[in-house]
């Protein structure tokens, strides 16, 4: 590897370390690597210098290790773990696959490698259509023994999406082989004797409630936990997941710089994906909101020892990580549904679309990087109290 002298050329600032460069805008520094005929960039999320030079050789030594994958995989002489790790990287180094995208497929191989923990250690001809359809129905029943943070009990199964897409990874992978000469057929392609091999899609009813149920969760929810204030904050969040179409996961990465009051508009920083990332527009629910919530914590303030009201810049909006328990209680109370955090962003959703606001704005708005096409999809209804209006204002011909 040559050095490269240092200037400057786009974007980027070329060091005086090969293969070590700075992004301009994020300051951060880089690795580049030519892998497989294509370009690989690795983040060494540091913006120092120093550190960056320490973090660089252990990347190289990755890099020079897949790169000694490549001639066993073309010769036909790859084990699984080679096809699999061959296929990751393959994936990471494909400029043409969308960040979302190379995300969900290297989620799916690392569902393949715990769901099959000795896949690793075949040959791609030991992998027989019998043994596909032997796993693909362990992960159907089993999932991936997925066991949530402080709780005693595992998830059973697994999504319908979730499955498919390990079993269409399962398939790329196998079609290296097919490719290289290491097997004749792709035994996920061969149609299973019995049963199928994919799980069925069944789309799950969206029920949520109306406005007026909506507002009355809301109260519930405020003058629940009156101890400790939190019963309130569980209102300020489920309302800012309401009027945002935020997920869950974003909360805790949502402070209070991300607020731009003279520019209107709110930063959501993604956690799903680099595509999740946006700005949404301060729409008119969220400046009284986020008052509220600063007249709140003033008021709380107050009554603590330190006095620390938590609205610095770097401070999270939320006090709160989550509420599920809080919004349970308040939908036995108000009598609907049981609603999840994620029922407040199809809330959100639904009243977008039922305004007539088109379906590629709230797909931005969601941080979908498809145009619209789920927002279409999933939301292509109207709730019964909005059906019963629209067929108030309809209008027929005199046909008596």
């Amino acid at each position: 590897m040559k050095s490269e002298k240092s200037n400057s050329t786009g974007v980027w600032e070329i060091t005086d370390t090969a293969c070590l460069l700075r992004n301009k805008h994020s300051r951060k520094y880089y690795g580049r690597f030519t892998l497989w005929g294509k370009q690989k960039w690795v983040n060494l999320k540091t913006d120092v210098l120093t550190v960056a030079k320490l973090r660089l050789p252990d990347e190289v030594k990755r890099v020079e290790a897949l790169r000694a994958l490549g001639p066993a995989v073309l010769a036909g002489r790859a084990t699984m773990e080679h096809l699999m790790k061959f296929y990751e990287n393959r994936t990471r180094a494909n400029p043409d696959l969308k960040p979302s995208s190379i995300v969900s497929r290297i989620t799916a191989l690392k569902k393949i490698r715990k769901t099959w923990p000795d896949i690793g250690k075949l040959k791609p001809g030991q992998v027989t259509p019998e043994k596909v359809k032997a796993w693909a129905d362990r992960f159907k029943e089993d999932g991936t023994q997925f066991r949530v943070p402080n709780s005693k009990t595992v998830r059973k199964g697994n999504s319908a999406t979730s499955v498919n897409r390990a079993i269409d990874t399962l398939r790329r992978i196998l079609d290296i082989a097919l490719a290289s000469g290491q097997i004749h057929t792709n035994p996920v392609s061969v149609k299973p004797g019995e049963g199928r091999l994919k799980k069925k899609i069944t789309r799950k009813k969206l029920v949520l409630p109306s406005e007026a149920e909506a507002e009355r969760l809301i109260k519930s929810m405020r003058e629940s936990g009156s101890h400790g204030g939190w019963g309130v904050e569980a209102s300020f969040l489920c309302r800012f997941l309401m009027a945002t179409g935020a997920r869950i996961g974003e909360i805790p990465l949502t402070k209070w710089r991300n607020v731009n009051r003279e520019e209107n508009t709110l930063y959501l920083p993604g956690y799903k994906t680099e595509a999740s990332e946006r700005y949404l527009p301060l729409f008119p629910q969220l400046p009284p909101l986020l008052r509220e919530i600063t007249e709140w914590r003033k008021a709380v303030a107050s009554r603590r020892k330190d006095r620390r009201d938590f609205l610095a810049p770097t401070d999270s909006i939320f006090r709160i990580k989550e509420c599920q328990k809080t919004i349970d209680a308040a939908c036995i109370a108000v009598g609907v549904a049981r609603l999840t955090h994620h029922d407040f962003r199809h809330l959100f959703a639904t009243l977008c679309m039922e305004q007539k606001v088109p379906a590629p704005i709230v797909a931005g708005w969601l941080g979908h990087a498809d145009g619209g096409v789920l927002v279409m999809n999933t939301y292509a209804h109207v709730r019964p109290d909005v059906s019963q209006e629209f067929a108030k204002g309809l209008k027929f011909g005199n046909f008596s």
